[in-house]
Formats: C-alpha cells, structure tokens, sequence
C-alpha cells in the first residue's frame, strides 16, 4: 500500500471519529434541550425564568449547528445529493409552528404564519425544515413580540421566509448578503455563520433547468425587522 493511501485512511477515519463525536454531543444536547423545555413546562404559565430561556435558546442552537454538520458530513460521503419530493407548505409551517410555539410563546413571543393551502414546493423537505428551524430559532433571540413564517410563490420560486420584528440585521450582514460572501462573519453577533452556509448549500443544491436555489436576508420583516428568505425552484 501506498504512503497516500495510509494518508486517505487516516483521514477518513478521523472524519468518521469526528462525525461520531458530533453525534454523540448532539444527542447530549437534545437531552439538555428536553430538559430545559420540561423545566419551562413546569413554570406553568408564569413568567419564564431568564435563565431558562437561555438555556431553552442556547441548547437548540448548539442542536441545530449540529444537525448542519451531520447533514453537511452525510452529504459529501454519500455523494447521493438531496431528496426532493412534493411538499405541501401549509402543512410544513403547522409542523413548525407546533415545534417551536410552546418556546417563543414562554417569552412572550407570538407566531404568525401565512401560506395559501395551494402552496406546493418541490424541495428536501427535511433539510429543508432544519433549515427554518435553525432561522426561527434566530429569529426568536431578536424578535419583541412576533416571528413570522410564511410561504408563497415569486417568479416560479417556492418562498419560505422567516420575519422578525426586531431592529433587523446589521449593516455589515446586509452587505455581505448583496455581495454573496454572507455567512463568513458573524450572524446578527456571536455566531460563526453555519447556519447560513448549511442554509446556502442547500439551497444551490435544489436546481431546475437555469434555476437555482439561493439564501436572501433583508430588513424587509415586521415593521422593518429581519427577513430570511429561502428561495427553491
């Protein structure tokens, strides 16, 4: 055996090592997640515990970036690409709404949706919802009072977005966004961008004839809030 074959070797094994450590911690997460919503439940009703709702925040973040990897790392191994079938947007938001209402309502934060029943997309629907959570999650630290999760079609697109009524993104993401380098820096402060990248990835992987699928960000949300916006053709 070659010297570069022991070279791919240990490369492979240690990819395999790492993704098997994410999976481990990723688990430990949701075990923390699911306690910390238990511990919101049990407030029953009353004003939520500020650290509990960091740590109800914070224990979804740390599962949705680990989601991203694992998705990331099953895709470039498989080689297979996405799943794509017939998806019914309504029924899409009804799933999320009941994911993430019992969170943002324990802070005081409603959730709005919209999307006509006749609404179809042609998309990975499990990426493609990881994807909305991640952004709803997001959304919930900036938001005052409302997150909004809507779907509709523009110019043969299906679009989901993900609108907040907060101060919006800053001028910098914005910036990146219209560039198309977004996602390198910080996410609305503290973040490393996985999010986006994991969002924009596969979204460009979503393709019909000259279409392809892209990430928006703009400050077009509630009353001029943040506005994510996932276009699959």
């Amino acid at each position: 055996m070659e010297k570069g074959d022991d070279a791919g070797d240990t490369n492979l094994d240690f990819a395999e090592a790492l993704a098997n450590c994410v999976h481990d911690i990723k688990n430990s997460a949701g075990v923390v997640m699911n306690a910390a919503d238990a511990l919101a439940s049990a407030g029953g009703g009353s004003e939520l515990d500020p650290h509990v709702a960091s740590l109800q925040t914070e224990s979804r973040h740390i599962n949705h970036n680990l989601m991203h990897l694992l998705g990331l790392y099953k895709l470039e191994r498989s080689g297979c690409g996405i799943a794509r079938d017939i998806v019914d947007c309504d029924e899409l938001i009804l799933e999320l709404e009941a994911h993430n209402d019992p969170l943002l309502a324990s802070r005081g934060i409603s959730f709005a949706s919209g999307a006509d029943d006749s609404i179809e997309g042609y998309f990975d629907r499990e990426l493609v919802l990881g994807i909305l959570n991640s952004a709803i999650n997001n959304a919930q630290r900036y938001a005052r009072g409302t997150v909004r999760v809507a779907a509709n079609i523009d110019d043969g697109y299906t679009v989901l977005s993900v609108d907040d009524d907060g101060v919006g993104y800053p001028g910098d993401v914005l910036e990146e966004c219209r560039s198309g380098q977004f996602g390198k820096t910080s996410y609305r402060g503290g973040s490393t961008g996985l999010g986006l990248f994991f969002a924009r990835r596969i979204a460009s992987m979503h393709r019909h004839r000259d279409r392809v699928g892209r990430v928006t960000l703009s400050n077009d949300g509630i009353g001029g809030g943040a506005s994510f916006r996932l276009w699959l053709p």
